[in-house]
């Protein structure tokens, strides 16, 4: 498989890589990825500024996140199939 197929990630991989990303380690080649994705995507780059503004105003709010550990486990476990 060349290379520029592996690192082509489409919009809904991204941006599920975003989201990942806060909970585990991504791989060199997710990170890679992504990055290349974000250096050509416009709308990935807002999708990430709004997601972490969200985060930033909810940690404000509340103080800190709610445990959302059962609900990280149950998405962990689905991107992994």
């Amino acid at each position: 498989m060349p290379l520029i197929s592996y690192l082509r990630l489409s919009c809904d991989k991204a941006t599920a890589l975003m989201e990942r990303r806060d909970l585990v380690p991504l791989s060199i080649g997710e990170r890679t990825g992504l990055w290349w994705h974000r250096r050509i995507c416009s709308a990935c780059r807002a999708y990430e500024a709004q997601s972490q503004a969200i985060d930033q105003l909810l940690e404000k709010r509340t103080g800190a996140l709610p445990d959302t550990s059962a609900l990280e486990a149950s998405i962990l476990t689905r991107l992994e199939r």
